[in-house]
């Protein structure tokens, strides 16, 4: 059943999803190259992989659905704890740089895309435990939208600062 609960939690998702895509959109906006076909390109492939990963989470986790129900909550845990303590180390060893990666080449974008949304795998694997086929069809499409949306915002927010940048 779609309530109106349902939507308010999957728009959430969706938002707490595009937090890494919107702070390395505004980086790709702050690159001199970036122009209004790549913002869009960048912002799709965002949206794309957005969908796509959570979807092959959710074939793995339909398959093993009755075996990881029991324990499916200390797997997120584990896995969601393996990834805050790889970003935290990240973070201790990051440099600024003038220029961070080209996003001009294609295999940037896809890399980049690829890598902000491992987080979504792990959210599929556990759609099929709470959502029906509907409910994760319409999750996958909300998950797209706010995505797409807030790469682009991302990208927009880091020209206008590039361009502030400029005139000081």
């Amino acid at each position: 059943m779609i309530s109106v609960g349902f939507i308010i939690e999957v728009v959430l998702l969706a938002i707490a999803l595009a937090m890494d895509c919107f702070t390395v959109s505004i980086t790709c906006g702050l690159q001199k190259c970036m122009c209004k076909k790549r913002s869009l390109l960048l912002a799709f492939c965002f949206g794309i992989f957005h969908v796509l990963m959570p979807t092959l989470g959710t074939l793995l986790g339909e398959g093993f659905h009755y075996f990881m129900e029991n324990f499916d909550h200390w797997i997120a845990f584990v896995l969601l704890t393996i990834i805050g303590i790889k970003m935290i180390m990240e973070g201790r060893q990051f440099k600024l740089k003038e220029k961070i990666f080209d996003i001009s080449s294609i295999k940037v974008i896809l890399t980049l895309a690829l890598a902000t949304s491992m987080d979504a795998f792990v959210i599929g694997i556990g759609f099929p435990l709470k959502y029906t086929f509907l409910q994760i069809l319409i999750s996958l499409a909300i998950i797209f939208i706010a995505l797409f949306t807030i790469s682009l915002i991302g990208v927009r927010m880091g020209e206008k600062v590039r361009f502030i940048k400029q005139r000081f």
